[in-house]
C-alpha cells in the first residue's frame, strides 16, 4: 500500500516478522520523527515474537553526533540491538541498525539453508555462505553500550534530529564535511566489534574479515597500495572460500570506486563554484544598483 507507514503501523492490528525503514535524508522535514522513540515503541507493538525492526542510516549524510541521537534511542527501546554493514563503500556508507525483543543466537544452520534458498537474480558475494553475511556484522551495541555516550534521544516531544541535522548540513570547497565516515567510523566498528561476543571462531573470523575488508576499501581509495595489498592478503587468508565464489578482482574494483569517487568529488567542486559566481553574481548586482 502507498501510505504513511507510522499511521498505518499505528492503526493497524496486523503484526510483522521483520519490518524495514528505508535510507531517508535527515534533514527534509517529516522525516526526523521517523527516528523517534515513539515511533520505534509503535514497532515495537507491531512485531511478531522475536522479530525485527532494521533502520538503515546513511552515514554520509549523518555526524556521529546525530548517529549517537539514533543509537542511544534503539538502546531505550529494543533489548537487542545489532550494527551491520550495507556495504563496504569508504565514502557512502550505509549502516544498519536491528533491534530484536528476542535474545537467541543467530542460528547459522538455518541461515545457510535461507541463503540456498535465495533465487539467482539476488545472488551477491557475501551472500553466498553465513561466513559471508557474518562479514557485515559489527556485532552487539546492546552489549556495549557505553560506546554511545550519554545524551538526549529523539523523541516526537523533543524531535532532536528534525533540528540538529538542518544544523549539521554545511559544505566546503572540497564537498561535504564532519559525515560519520573514514577513520572514525572505523574506530567505532572495530571497537565494537571487538567488545562483542562471537557464537564460534568461524563467526570471529568472519567479523574480522569484514573489519580487514572495510580498511581494505579506505586504503584503496586514498591510493595507499602498500596498506590495500595488506589488509586484501588478510582477507584472503581470513575467508579464501568467500574470496573465490566471487571470482572479482578487488584492485581492479577498487580502481573502478576511486575513479567514480573522484567524478564524485569533482562533480561537488563545481558545484562549489558555481554557487560562489552566484554569490558573486547577485553581490556585483546589488553593488550597482542605484539608491
Amino acid at each position: 500500500m502507498i501510505d504513511d507507514g507510522r499511521r498505518v503501523l499505528a492503526a493497524e492490528p496486523v503484526r510483522y516478522d521483520v519490518v524495514v525503514a528505508d535510507l531517508f535524508v535527515p534533514w527534509h522535514p517529516g522525516t526526523g520523527n521517523l527516528y523517534a522513540r515513539e515511533m520505534l515503541e509503535t514497532v515495537v507493538r507491531r512485531l511478531a515474537p522475536d522479530g525485527l525492526f532494521c533502520q538503515w542510516l546513511p552515514l554520509y549524510q549523518l555526524t556521529r553526533e546525530e548517529f549517537d541521537v539514533i543509537a542511544r534511542t534503539f538502546l531505550a527501546v529494543f533489548p537487542e540491538v545489532s550494527v551491520w554493514r550495507n556495504d563496504f563503500y569508504p565514502d557512502r556508507p550505509v549502516l544498519g541498525l536491528v533491534g530484536r525483543l528476542g535474545t537467541e543466537a543467530l542460528d547459522l544452520v538455518s541461515v545457510a539453508r535461507r541463503l540456498e534458498a535465495l533465487p539467482d537474480w539476488s545472488r551477491d558475494l557475501l551472500l553466498e555462505t553465513p561466513r559471508g553475511l557474518l562479514m557485515l556484522s559489527l556485532g552487539d551495541l546492546s552489549a556495549a553500550r557505553d560506546l554511545v555516550p550519554p545524551g538526549p534521544i529523539d523523541s516526537d516531544d523533543e524531535p532532536t534530529i528534525e533540528f540538529l541535522a538542518p544544523r549539521m548540513t554545511r559544505m566546503s570547497a572540497d564537498g561535504d564535511k564532519d559525515w560519520f565516515t573514514g577513520d572514525p567510523l572505523l574506530d567505532f566498528t572495530e571497537a565494537l566489534a571487538a567488545r562483542s561476543s562471537v557464537q564460534d571462531d568461524a563467526s570471529a573470523t568472519a567479523r574480522r574479515a569484514g573489519v580487514a575488508l572495510a580498511r581494505y576499501a579506505m586504503a584503496a581509495r586514498r591510493g595507499d597500495d602498500r596498506g590495500a595489498s595488506r589488509f586484501e592478503a588478510e582477507v584472503r587468508r581470513l575467508v579464501p572460500e568467500v574470496v573465490a565464489a566471487g571470482g572479482d578482482d578487488p584492485p581492479a574494483l577498487a580502481d573502478a570506486r576511486r575513479a567514480l569517487d573522484g567524478l564524485r568529488a569533482q562533480a561537488a567542486r563545481v558545484r562549489s563554484d558555481v554557487v560562489a559566481l552566484e554569490q558573486r553574481l547577485r553581490s556585483s548586482g546589488r553593488s550597482t544598483e542605484a539608491p
